[in-house]
């Protein structure tokens, strides 16, 4: 089934790259929690659901001379089963542009599907970070089960990597020894592009160097929000059903109506290896 109904659109085939173009530098543009988390999928755009494992508690391997104990074996705490939502939001070309464009031989000015692809990209950061209440699913920032550190002062000399130094201290007590990454507030990101002490480096690299990782400002979180996590599929994955794609929707008075979406959902399989610095 052709979900995608692109031969209905009356867009020619370099017409149609263009949007697509625009599309994904838009959204990798601003995406933050994929740079994070690895992507699991496409699944599929029809996956309504995704059963997972959920892992608790860390047990040493084995070292012996035979190998032969049982009760080694790495096994799954519980399952439980995500749903992937649709986000997604639409725009429309006036059938008068595209006509205009392609009599003056420009090309098809395609910065409203940017507009709609960037929308869709804060949305789904937003999923990441905050979860949903209409849909009862968390985020990495609320968490059941998150680690926690209090927020210091970061207008101070050190405030950043005092407190990066203790959400990575929380995580490998949890036995989580990196790599790392960190996200933050716009505000707060703010306030590490700036030279640390005598070192002549600004705090950020500093931080960076700590998390072994990198550090992303990320207008999903608010005021004095960060978070540090321990990467890899072992903790945490990103279902994806459909990746971000456009779609042709209908023509309606003339014009054409189009839709950016995706289908996706944040699995946290180690609540643990999730740190908030609040």
């Amino acid at each position: 089934m052709d979900i995608l109904d692109r031969k209905s659109a009356p867009l020619t085939g370099e017409e149609w790259n263009r949007v697509d173009d625009a599309v994904i530098k838009a959204a990798s543009r601003m995406l933050v929690g994929r740079k994070m988390i690895e992507v699991l999928g496409p699944l599929g755009p029809g996956v309504y659901s995704l059963p997972y494992a959920i892992f608790s508690g860390h047990n040493p391997a084995g070292l012996d001379m035979t190998g032969d104990r049982a009760d080694l074996t790495v096994e799954a705490d519980r399952r439980q089963t995500v749903n992937l939502p649709i986000l997604f939001k639409d725009f429309k070309f006036f059938w008068r542009d595209v006509e205009a464009d392609r009599h003056l031989g420009i090309p098809l000015d395609v910065s409203i599907a940017a507009v709609a692809a960037a929308d869709v990209a804060m949305q789904e950061d937003d999923l990441i970070f905050n979860g949903s209440q209409q849909l009862g699913v968390e985020g990495l920032l609320n968490a059941d089960g998150r680690l926690t550190v209090s927020l210091g002062d970061w207008q101070q000399g050190g405030g950043p990597l005092a407190d990066a130094v203790q959400a990575v201290n929380a995580l490998t007590s949890a036995g989580h020894y990196g790599p790392y990454a960190m996200a933050v507030s716009p505000y707060l990101y703010g306030q590490t592009v700036r030279v640390y002490g005598n070192t002549g480096m600004l705090e950020l690299d500093q931080v960076k160097a700590l998390l072994r990782g990198n550090v992303y400002p990320s207008a999903a979180l608010k005021n004095n929000k960060a978070v540090v996590i321990a990467t890899g599929i072992q903790n945490l994955n990103l279902a994806v059903g459909q990746d971000l794609v456009t779609s042709y929707m209908a023509a309606e008075n003339m014009n054409h109506i189009f839709r950016v979406f995706e289908t996706l959902a944040l699995l946290i399989r180690r609540a643990d290896a999730i740190c908030t610095i609040e």
